[in-house]
């Protein structure tokens, strides 16, 4: 019983935690922008951040079959793990967009690049540094918490597709051919956490990414 209970209060968590990061989306996608609106926008960006961090550790030490986020936090062999999921990555999406994509982009795609012409320069901000660390910590740490808190070989790997799914899904609800990208993307992300076992480098790989797509 109290097992299910944390389920379910970790579910409610992850839920609380998409709804937050959709209202941030819809922030950074305004067209104009004030000083006041960006300085209140930020405050809630690190308050809604420091929130999924401090709900992640809190979970953490309820339980933590898989060791995650112990210290020390940074290594040279781990930042070699990160960089070298970016670089894998980078290859797979070139490989996948010139035999399957065509003349086409996703629709996610298509989206960002009309919501970035016309929004403020606050939405490359969003692009770059909130969206990556908000949905790794929703995709993979919050989620493994949820529905894989246990480490087993079948747990790691079936951890993997699902959150990369789930990821997929999130940017390609429509199931156009681009959601394969996308899963293998999540699939990808979610080795490196697991990996890591630290949300630190799939938050760096996610960034260096996202700061590709939009040069």
């Amino acid at each position: 019983m109290k097992t299910f209970l944390r389920f379910l209060g970790n579910l409610a968590t992850v839920i609380i935690a998409f709804v937050l990061y959709t209202l941030l989306q819809l922030g950074y996608a305004q067209k104009k922008v004030n000083l006041l609106f960006a300085v209140i926008l930020a405050v809630l960006t690190v308050a809604v951040i420091y929130w999924m961090y401090w709900i992640y550790k809190r979970e953490l030490k309820q339980e933590n079959d898989w060791f995650f986020n112990a210290k020390p936090h940074w290594d040279v062999k781990r930042i070699i793990i990160s960089v070298a999921a970016f670089f894998t990555l980078v290859v797979f999406q070139i490989a996948y967009v010139r035999l399957f994509g065509g003349n086409t982009i996703s629709k996610n795609q298509e989206e960002l690049d009309a919501i970035r012409k016309v929004a403020s320069p606050m939405f490359n901000v969003l692009l770059v540094i909130v969206a990556p660390i908000c949905e790794e910590f929703i995709f993979r740490a919050l989620f493994f918490n949820t529905f894989f808190p246990v480490e087993n070989v079948f747990n790691k790997w079936v951890g993997i597709v699902v959150s990369g799914f789930i990821f997929a899904y999130g940017h390609d609800p429509m199931f156009s051919k681009f959601i394969y990208l996308y899963w293998v993307m999540g699939m990808i992300l979610a080795w490196t956490y697991v990996t890591t076992k630290d949300v630190r480098y799939s938050i760096l790989t996610h960034m260096l990414n996202n700061i590709l797509s939009i040069l």
